[in-house]
Parts: structure tokens; sequence; C-alpha cells
């Protein structure tokens, strides 16, 4: 008889309408669990959401997590929720991130005990020596506080002065794509030397828009330009790429003007791996938010997700929150694969994408 392997009897389960072995339900999910990283309430690890997201980083049922304003509101808190999820026995460390660019967006901030750190348009007026210094310190802040993963540094372009979301808030370092690479670098150089890991954001980039991609569905076709596509093309040729986040943002030659790049193929393995040479981590932007919930259900724009090439899902679990989404997850990846819209190969590359990931990150 023919050995059957362990690959060859997960495939067949999942060619079928359901899994009806429980070994083989698990095993999906060890290789689905990893691609997500979730959102939680709390501030403290007294918070109720502290055990579930510790049980589920042991179980393996998620990767990582992300902390968000909410739940960054004292430096104990702060520290006493990230000892707890790094205490959570697993292979390969979680992943723990927050959103720490410094400016107008700091979770770890005066206002938590932290000392402040000043935004992208500021940073551009110092020199990128003087930025490479600023950003390995605050990296080092993040580290001591526990984190090993800063969703920054943002690389859109500020030239347009009526965006809602990036100029507005002096989130930009400069208004061209050379400009922008040059500090994008050095903020990744800088977290590098702390050994704290980095995202470029948001492909293929929300500069020119006049819409917030947290409100509404965007599309770029008419305002977006090919020089957002610079500082990824730069930084990831200097090596300092380490995750690239797609965001909710739709263009007509990426895709199809209704198709934001999260859910494209065309945009991730086309534009973002084809043309700019990134083979790393591509996560999205929070399914959460109103331009993909609008559209879909949270598990099913994970499937979507995925299928497009995303390695890695942030889901914040805040609008409607549920405590059976990575199952729920598993579920619709079991189904989208029964169905031919999603392949176990694609699974595979993704899991071994995040877990090279994560053997790099730190402690």
């Amino acid at each position: 008889m023919p050995r059957i392997t362990r690959r060859a009897a997960l495939a067949a389960a999942v060619a079928a309408p359901f899994v009806s072995n429980i070994a083989q339900a698990r095993d999906l999910g060890q290789l689905v669990g990893p691609l997500l990283m979730l959102g939680f309430a709390g501030n403290n690890p007294s918070a109720p959401d502290t055990g579930f997201i510790s049980r589920e980083l042991s179980q393996g049922s998620i990767g990582g997590v992300c902390f968000l304003g909410h739940n960054t509101r004292s430096k104990a808190g702060i520290e006493g929720l990230t000892a707890a999820f790094r205490a959570a026995p697993r292979r390969r460390p979680a992943l723990i991130a927050v959103d720490q660019e410094g400016g107008a967006v700091q979770r770890l901030s005066a206002r938590s005990g932290y000392p402040d750190t000043p935004g992208a348009a500021q940073v551009a007026q110092s020199g990128e020596n003087a930025a490479v210094s600023t950003y390995a310190g605050m990296a080092r802040m993040l580290r001591r506080a526990g984190f090993n993963l800063n969703l920054a540094p943002v690389v859109d372009l500020g030239f347009e002065k009526r965006n809602p979301i990036v100029a507005k808030y002096g989130r930009a370092y400069g208004d061209t794509g050379a400009e922008v690479a040059r500090y994008a670098a050095a903020f990744c150089q800088g977290h590098r030397q702390a050994g704290v890991l980095t995202c470029l954001k948001h492909f293929p980039g929300h500069g020119s828009t006049l819409v917030d991609s947290h409100k509404a569905p965007v599309d770029l076709t008419g305002t977006w330009r090919e020089d957002e596509l610079e500082p990824y093309r730069q930084v990831v040729s200097q090596g300092l790429a380490d995750v690239v986040m797609s965001g909710h943002l739709a263009h007509a030659r990426m895709g199809g003007a209704a198709v934001p790049a999260t859910l494209s193929r065309a945009a991730i393995e086309g534009v973002l791996r084809g043309q700019c040479g990134f083979q790393g981590v591509v996560m999205t932007d929070d399914v959460d938010m109103a331009a993909i919930r609008s559209r879909y259900q949270p598990a099913d724009a994970a499937v979507a997700a995925l299928a497009a090439g995303n390695d890695l899902i942030l889901m914040s679990n805040t609008a409607a929150p549920d405590n059976e989404l990575p199952r729920r997850v598993v579920a619709a990846v079991q189904a989208a694969m029964a169905a031919g819209r999603l392949t176990l190969a694609r699974i595979e590359q993704a899991h071994a994408r995040v877990d090279a990931l994560m053997a790099r990150a730190a402690t």
C-alpha cells in the first residue's frame, strides 16, 4: 500500500465539504493560526481578553497580537500585557505589534509614560543620520516594553496636501519617492540596531487620496503616481524590508477600481513582488476597517486576502468582538480550499514566510 503523507491526508481532508477528522482539522488550524494577528480589549493584565489571547497564542490559533490605542493607557498596563503574551509557551516567538510611527501616531508616548517621538515631517528636517539615532532610541524603548514588531514606517508620499490621513497629520517624510525612501531606510536601520522588526505601509500608497480608508473604500486610479512605489523598491533593494502592509486601496491597473490591494493578486503578486522585488511577509491592514468590513465578513476577508497573496492577516476584532474568530477563519479557509478558491500550497507558502519572520523576532 502506498505511504500516505501527512500533507496528502490534509489535502484530502480539505477537499471534502467538511473536515471530518479532528487531527486533520487541527493540522489545518496549525497552518492557518500563525497567519492571524488579533487585536483585543483591555489595557492591563487583569483584563478578560488577556487570558484569551494568551491561550490562543499558546495553542497556535493565532500568530500575533496587535496593540491599539485603547490597549496602551499606561506603562504598567502595556508592559504587563506584553509580558503575559510573551510568556505564552510557543515554538516560535509571538509577533507582538504596535503602531509606533512618532508624532500623531504613537501608542507609546508621554500620555502612557514614555518619551515622545517626533513625527515623520519633523524628523525629515533633521537629516538621515539623526533619523537613524532617533529611531534606534524609539526601537530600544519598544523592545524594553516587550514589542518585536513596529507597524511602521509610513512610506506614503505627502504631495497631496488635502490628504485627510497622511499629509494632514505630518506622517509623510516628503513629497517624492526618493526622499521618503531615505528616511524610511533610516527608520528600518534604527530598528534593526535594536532588534525590532518593521513594516512598510500602506502599499501601493495612501498619500494621494482624498478619502480615509478607515472610513470608506478608496479608489486611487485618478490620483496615484508611479513614484509612490519608489520607497518600496529602494528599501527592498537595500534588504531592509521585513514586512509590507497592503492597504485597502484600489487601482484600475492593480486588480480593478473596486478591488483593494489587500484583496488583489495583481497588486501583491504582480506589483509588490514582481515589480518591487519583495519576497517577504505581506500583511493586511486591519480587515475590520470600514473599507473591507462594509463588503466582507472578517473570515471571508481573511480568505480573500490569503488568496491574493497576503501572508499575515491583521484583525483588530473590535467592530463585533468574537472569540471564535480564529476558528471561523480556519473553517472559511477549509471551505475555500474545498471549493478551489484557495490552495494548500498558498497556505503553506504563507506559513513558511511567517514562520521565518517569527524566527527573527526578539523574545
